[in-house]
Formats: structure tokens, C-alpha cells, sequence
């Protein structure tokens, strides 16, 4: 039985007592979370113990402490049992965790799993520390975890309405300080949701993103550099729930074999082959490029220097481009966000807790519908049309309307209903997504000159979609063809305007 500590055991130990976490001492102590792992074990050998709160109270009835050390009297977090919201009969599972002044939806990248991802105990530390400061609602997107399976994994049009629906099941409809943060392939969700309803979030923050992750043989302007692409290959079906991927995603815990264990567990757990090939492929077809100017939510963009998966240089295109962004960049190469998550946390934390400082918001985004040309009066049939698929408001000229809506897929199912009505009275209609002027509710700038031009390229009673618009439709059941190319610019690359085959 030792009688004595080294001083190293008894700062670790006089920490544990404390209520630190282990990433928290390593923080303190200026080492790395693996190696105050390390002295924990050593100290339960020592003390012939299985768990903190037994070391704690051996050590302190051996006078092995310098005095009695009483717990951090903060109270535990909450953490809610998992409940389900329903989206029009799927089911989508989602947990609250603490009970701050403020409300953080969490939108987790392409697997999750509420129930296992609490047997990490740094997850279960960077939640509890963000519980202490807000109320942080977290949800497995359909088709992973423990949400509904049935239909699919989710296209990103449907997580955006997915993470509504939670919102609105977790009591937050009318609360003002709502924020939202993605990471690493929900941050184009949480990027679209954060826009196209901004009355509803007072901040977004995105950890760890890209805006674009690949398709349409395109590069990404940050791998001019010769590094090419980030790899996020869909993984052999028969190695589905090895560690695959984990050099990239958390290469500081690539060998440790409870880590390798759990990921893997994670990985069969949340999903299967099938499903994750259909997740990644919806990924790399999704491109918010163009939208980033025209976001007017104020946005904190972090990312992780040595980011082993997403460069560096993403999240700076982000900040570059987004006009109310900044930008904090922090040690580390896991891409994984709860890995020695303190820095992250406390710099989360410190965005949470700033003075109300939220933009004015003047523009959102929203889906337009345009029509143009012979056939394309607003005569009351097609209003009747527009009333019954909710749309929003309506731009009309001498030869030319818009109608805005909420969501990609009513929109063109209105499109789709206006074409019935036969030639010669339906005038050529382009879908596409840009920003709105809340006060009046019409498309400004670019957005409507886009609009108006995709509409030009086709003939009357057809239907063209602008690339910004397909690849919000990625994954869903759209059958197009390519039928011209757009133009680009500096934020808005060349794309090609897609028709309507269905």
C-alpha cells in the first residue's frame, strides 16, 4: 500500500477531486488527455480501486491528500431520456442535455448514435460542459442511430425540415436565443437552416466543414496545392464497422484500442454498408458555395489546424465568404470534435455567453420559382395553384413572376402542377435558391437575374433547375438531365442548369 504520492499522481488526483474531467486536468497541467489516462490507471492500481469516486475516498482516509477536497458543488448536468419527434410519420429521436439560458441544436456529421455515444466519456464530457451554459438539443438524422430507417438516409432538404421539427418538438418555437452548429457534413444543413429561417437562430457555428465535399468534377480551390481531394471514400461493404477512416477522423486516437473498439461499434450501430454508401454519395453531391455571401447570420467558422480529413483552408473559404463570419483556428489534427475538446468548448462557450449581437436580418434564404415567357401570365388558376403549395410571396412583371417557398420539394411540385395545365398556357419555369428581401419579400440581386436567366434557357412548359438547386435536391427521387451551362463568377463557380425529365 503506498503512503505516498508523487506530485505528479497527487495534482491529477487533487483534480479528479476537483470534478475535472480528464481532457480538463490535461488541459490544466499542460499534457495530453492519454496521459492523464494514464496516471488514472496507475492511481486506481495504486489504490486498489475501480473508479473515481472509490480513489477519491481511499486516498483521503490514507491522508494521502494534502486535505479533505470537497467536489465542485456545480450540480450535474441533465441529460434527458430520448424522446422522438414526428415529421410527417418519421420518426426522428433526439435528447436535451443541460438547462442554460441559451439553446444549442447540435447537427452531428454522418453517423450518430444517442444512445452509444455516451459510452465515450470525452463525448460525455463536451456535452456536460456545453449542458453547464446551454440547453444543447442533439438528434440522429433519419435513417441512423436510433431515428426512423425506413425510406433512406436523409437528403439534405429533409434534415433541415428534420431538425425543425426537433426544434419545435424541444419547446424552442418563439424562443430568441436559439443557435445552431454543425460539423464536419451537417454543417451544410445547419448552414441552410440558420439562413433560410433566421428569424429562429440568433447565431450558427460550424466546426470542421466544407462547403462543398466533392462531384461534378470539380476540384476544390483549396487542393491546388497538389494534396487533391480529402478522402471520403464509402467503405468496402465487408469491412463495414472496422476502423475505417480512423487515421483521418481521429488520428491521435487511431491506436488505442478502446477507442478503435468503440468506433467501430458506433459505425455498425448507427448504420449499414448499404445505407452509409447512399450518406456519403448525398455528401459529395451537396455545394453551398454560392450561397455563402449571401448568408447574413452572424457565424462562428472553427477548425482545427492539422484537420487530418477537412482542410484548414475549408473553414477559412467559409469565413472569407460569409459576411458576418470569424474565424478561430485551434490546435490539433483529429477531426473529430469532442477528441480534447476543451479549447473547443471553452471557445463555444465564450460565443454562447457574448451580448446579444445578432445581425439585422434583412435577406433569408428561399427556394424561387420563376416563370417567363408565353403562357406565363398570373391569371387565377395559377394563383390558386401557388395558394394551395403555400407559396410565400409573388413578384409579378409584364412577362415574368416569382413565388417563394420553404422547401425544394414543394416548390417543385408546384412547378410540376402548374405544367399540367398544357402548352400555351404555362410559360418555361427554372427552380432556384438565393436570397430574399424579408421586408419584401422578393429576390434580390443575383438570385433574380439567375432565376429569370435558367428560365430563358428552356421553352415554355418546361422545367429547368439551377445547379444550386439540384445538389439541395441531392438524394432525393429527381430525375434531370443536363441542359446548359451557367456562367460563374468568383462565388457562384460554372454549373450547369439542369432539366426537368419526369
Amino acid at each position: 500500500m503506498p503512503q505516498t504520492l508523487k506530485l505528479r499522481e497527487r495534482q491529477v488526483l487533487t483534480m479528479m477531486a476537483e470534478g475535472l474531467s480528464a481532457p480538463a486536468i490535461a488541459q490544466r497541467l499542460s499534457l495530453s488527455a492519454d496521459t492523464v489516462r494514464w496516471y488514472i490507471k496507475q492511481l486506481y492500481a495504486l489504490l486498489e480501486v475501480s473508479s473515481r469516486a472509490e480513489a477519491i475516498r481511499v486516498a483521503m482516509s490514507r491522508g494521502l491528500l494534502d486535505a479533505p477536497v470537497q467536489p465542485a458543488a456545480s450540480a450535474p448536468v441533465s441529460r434527458s431520456e430520448i424522446r422522438y419527434a414526428n415529421n410527417a410519420g418519421v420518426h426522428v429521436a433526439y435528447q436535451i442535455v443541460g438547462s442554460g439560458p441559451v439553446t444549442l441544436l447540435f447537427m452531428h456529421g454522418f453517423v450518430s448514435h444517442l444512445d452509444l455515444a455516451w459510452e465515450q466519456l470525452e463525448y460525455a464530457a463536451f456535452f456536460e460542459q456545453l449542458g453547464r451554459v446551454a440547453r444543447v438539443i442533439l438528434f440522429d438524422k433519419r435513417g441512423v442511430g436510433v431515428s426512423d430507417r425506413q425510406g433512406g438516409p436523409a437528403t439534405i432538404e429533409q434534415t433541415v425540415a428534420d431538425a425543425r421539427c426537433v426544434l419545435d418538438a424541444a419547446g424552442t418555437a418563439g424562443t430568441a436565443h436559439t443557435f445552431i452548429m454543425g460539423t464536419s457534413e451537417g454543417g451544410a444543413a445547419a448552414v441552410l437552416l440558420a439562413s433560410m429561417y433566421p428569424e429562429r437562430v440568433h447565431g450558427l457555428i460550424l466546426f470542421g466543414v466544407s462547403p462543398f465535399i466533392g462531384g461534378h468534377g470539380t476540384e476544390f480551390p483549396w487542393t491546388s496545392n497538389g494534396d487533391g481531394q480529402y478522402p471520403l471514400l464509402t467503405p468496402a461493404p465487408e469491412r463495414w464497422g472496422e476502423t475505417w477512416s480512423l487515421d483521418r477522423f481521429a488520428p491521435s486516437r487511431a491506436d488505442q484500442l478502446d477507442f478503435r473498439n468503440w468506433w467501430s461499434r458506433l459505425l455498425r450501430a448507427a448504420t449499414s454498408p448499404s445505407v452509409i454508401d447512399t450518406v456519403l454519395a448525398n455528401a459529395r453531391a451537396v455545394d453551398i458555395r454560392a450561397l455563402l455571401p449571401s448568408i447574413t447570420t452572424r457565424t462562428l467558422v472553427i477548425h482545427r489546424i492539422g484537420d487530418r480529413l477537412v482542410p484548414l483552408a475549408a473553414g477559412r473559404y467559409f469565413a472569407a465568404r460569409m459576411p458576418h463570419a470569424r474565424m478561430v483556428e485551434l490546435p490539433g489534427n483529429d477531426h473529430v470534435y469532442f477528441i480534447d475538446s476543451d479549447a473547443l468548448a471553452r471557445t463555444v462557450t465564450a460565443y454562447l455567453q457574448q451580448p446579444d449581437a445578432a445581425t439585422d436580418v434583412r435577406t433569408w434564404i428561399a427556394i424561387i420559382l420563376c416563370m417567363t415567357g408565353r403562357g406565363a401570365r398570373l391569371d387565377g388558376t395559377k394563383r390558386a395553384i401557388l395558394s394551395a403549395h403555400d407559396a410565400r410571396f409573388l413578384r409579378q412583371s409584364d412577362s415574368t413572376w416569382t413565388a417563394l417557398f420553404d422547401s425544394p420539394s414543394t416548390a417543385l411540385r408546384c412547378a410540376r402542377e402548374l405544367r399540367t395545365l398544357g402548352a400555351g398556357t404555362v410559360g418555361a419555369m427554372s427552380l432556384h435558391v438565393g436570397a430574399c428581401s424579408v421586408a419584401e419579400g422578393v429576390p434580390v440581386g443575383a438570385a433574380y437575374s439567375r432565376a429569370v436567366e435558367a428560365a430563358l434557357a428552356t421553352a415554355p412548359g418546361h422545367i429547368v433547375l439551377t445547379g444550386m438547386l439540384r445538389d439541395i435536391l441531392a438524394g432525393a427521387d429527381v430525375s434531370v438531365a443536363v441542359h446548359a451551362l451557367a456562367a460563374g463568377d468568383r462565388d457562384a463557380p460554372p454549373s450547369a442548369i439542369w432539366a426537368l425529365v419526369d
